[in-house]
């Protein structure tokens, strides 16, 4: 996960300071666990990812910037269902 602000975001703040978190995607809850990344192969494959998936966004230079890329973290997510 990569947040677009970089380490400024106030979600990667809330995020290495608690180290977890909860993120609800298709009527699923996931509950996870903040690992930071450093710098290096992790890193490259984000970048990739978001090049395949939004070569055309305009949003594409500042989600693959230095700025971006320092705020990188790893989840470790357990599934919950949502009620």
């Amino acid at each position: 996960m990569r947040a677009y602000y970089g380490q400024d975001s106030r979600w990667y703040q809330a995020a290495v300071k608690q180290k977890a978190g909860r993120i609800a995607v298709a009527g699923m809850t996931k509950d996870v666990n903040f690992e930071l990344v450093v710098e290096g192969p992790t890193n490259d494959i984000i970048d990739n990812a978001y090049r395949k998936k939004y070569s055309s966004s305009p949003y594409l230079r500042s989600m693959i910037s230095p700025c971006a890329r320092s705020a990188d973290s790893q989840g470790h997510a357990t599934m919950t269902p949502t009620l």
